[in-house]
């Protein structure tokens, strides 16, 4: 267990310019179906998610008294507001290339209005299980940036910019749990559950985004799918697996998994997406 707040970065909120206008292929992940309608999906779910992840944080903003705890809730609430932004123009933009968005939407709008009647500490929990697994995903595009090589810019763009903030308030909903929660057992119990009903939804929405192109996806796209997400160096779900272990040792903390290396001078490394920043 850390309680080194020194290792933690700052968290500053960063407004973007993606080019919503640029070209972008149907299926934007290495022409590839099933890479790509995971990611929509993933976009699907992130406006109302962020929503929703603030909320849960807000309950206890107010509560707080450590200046920097304070600070960082701030920097949370503003990194989460922007990436539902953008991620709303990305939706949009799927809406315009013929993908049921919108629908998929309103779905998740009606569970998130169910989430919202659980108690205020369920809620933070889920909070902090998502947040474990956003930054568990965030390190893997940042550790193997040459594996999102081969997808369309904006979408690249936005996935490292949207890595780097995750990582960087990834314990500040940890933090607020911590102090005004601290249930080890529910911590853990509701990952399991956070997970199960995640990967769930996930698998339905890209039923539902393949069945309105009326899109069978190949053989050849299966098993580039199963590489790109399960293979044994660098595959996205297979390392996220990995790296949710942890979270279930009593005691953890998420910057007990030192990740400031991956966003130390990411603007020197992603000169492209740096660049996109407006404030």
């Amino acid at each position: 267990m850390t309680d080194n707040k020194s290792q933690q970065p700052e968290i500053r909120a960063r407004r973007m310019a993606f080019d919503m206008d640029e070209p972008m292929r149907t299926y934007c992940f290495q022409d590839n179906s099933l890479i790509s309608t995971f990611f929509y999906a993933l976009s699907c779910l992130f406006p109302e998610g962020e929503r929703f992840f603030i909320h849960s944080v807000r309950h206890y903003r107010d509560q707080v008294t450590d200046p920097l705890l304070k600070e960082q809730i701030r920097g949370f609430i503003g990194q989460e507001a922007h990436h539902g932004h953008s991620h709303e123009g990305m939706n949009d933009k799927l809406e315009g290339m013929g993908f049921p968005i919108s629908r998929i939407v309103k779905r998740l709008e009606k569970r998130v209005k169910f989430l919202k009647t659980l108690s205020p500490q369920r809620q933070l929990a889920l909070t902090v299980a998502m947040e474990h697994f956003t930054a568990t995903l965030a390190e893997q595009v940042l550790e193997n940036p040459d594996y999102y090589s081969d997808i369309d810019p904006t979408m690249r763009k936005m996935l490292i910019w949207h890595a780097v903030e995750e990582i960087e308030h990834k314990a500040v909903a940890f933090d607020v749990y911590r102090q005004f929660v601290d249930n080890e057992f529910m911590r853990k119990r509701v990952m399991v559950v956070a997970i199960i009903g995640l990967f769930a939804r996930l698998s339905m929405y890209q039923c539902s985004l393949l069945w309105a192109k009326r899109k069978l996806p190949s053989w050849k796209e299966w098993k580039e799918a199963f590489h790109f997400f399960w293979n044994k160096d660098s595959g996205m779900l297979r390392h996220t697996c990995k790296a949710l272990i942890p979270f279930f040792k009593t005691g953890f903390h998420p910057w007990d998994i030192d990740q400031t290396e991956l966003i130390e001078g990411w603007q020197e490394r992603f000169p492209d997406v740096a660049q996109l920043q407006i404030s």
